[in-house]
């Protein structure tokens, strides 16, 4: 009889602290959920494998350079993270620029979430050497592309300096950032558009591009961890990107891949 009396008590008192609990999760869930990723493969971890290489499967390589030149992505782990490599071997031997990178092309539903989003980039570089002038042949660049056939936003990983740079229809975004440590960097595409009086585009090329000057021969490389993108969610604290940076890792140069 007791038994059964302390049954009927709690049975109510235990289905309203379910209700409770359910709602408070609810409502803490209504400000911290993003949806899918516009980036497809946003990780780096989708790899397949050829006769002779590895490859990111939804991810397009592209690459510009001569015929003594090498550009490799590889799969790898470095400062405690699981990156993909981008690798540039620079022979010196032509003028000019070798290129090797990423890219994915936005349209629908994928560019409209993009642009309703902060999007962000983990990466770990090498010194940038761009920062008296972008375009000379010591630099070794990384950089974050949009590129929707008539604007081109590139935003360069730079040692030191900020500021944009304005030709015509194609701005240079500098954007400080750390050598040798994993960084994260955030996007707001809909403010650069707006700042720039560019109308809001129907097709997109989101490209992560490395790139190393002449002058600079040698293998060369940098890392890439994750991608993220937050739906109408202010900019990540400061104080929450110092936390994720507690594994410094330090860059080296090799002779060969």
């Amino acid at each position: 009889m007791k038994s059964r009396l302390i049954r009927r008590y709690f049975a109510p008192l235990s289905a309203s602290i379910l209700i409770l609990v359910a709602a408070f999760a609810f409502v803490n869930l209504q400000g911290t959920y993003s949806g899918p990723s516009p980036i497809l493969d946003p990780n780096f971890k989708l790899w397949s494998t050829n006769s002779t290489r590895s490859q990111l499967s939804v991810w397009n390589l592209e690459s510009i350079k001569g015929s003594g030149d090498q550009v490799s992505l590889n799969e790898t782990s470095i400062g405690g993270r699981d990156a993909a490599q981008l690798a540039v071997f620079q022979t010196g031997e032509r003028p000019g620029w070798v290129y090797v990178g990423l890219t994915q092309t936005l349209d629908g539903g994928r560019l409209s979430a993009l642009f309703r989003s902060m999007v962000g980039i983990w990466f770990l570089k090498e010194s940038c050497h761009c920062d008296d002038d972008p375009f000379n042949t010591t630099a070794v660049t990384l950089v974050l592309e949009v590129n929707d056939g008539m604007h081109t936003i590139t935003n360069i990983f730079s040692d030191k300096r900020g500021g944009t740079l304005a030709l015509l229809n194609h701005e240079l975004v500098f954007r400080p950032a750390p050598s040798g440590i994993w960084t994260f960097q955030e996007f707001n595409f809909t403010k650069e558009y707006a700042d720039a009086h560019w109308p809001i585009p129907t097709s997109l090329t989101f490209r992560i591009i490395f790139g190393v000057g002449q002058s600079s021969s040698g293998w060369h490389y940098a890392y890439l961890n994750r991608i993220t993108t937050v739906s109408n969610v202010p900019s990540i604290s400061e104080s929450l990107v110092a936390n994720q940076q507690a594994n410094p890792a330090k860059m080296t140069s090799r002779d060969s891949d």
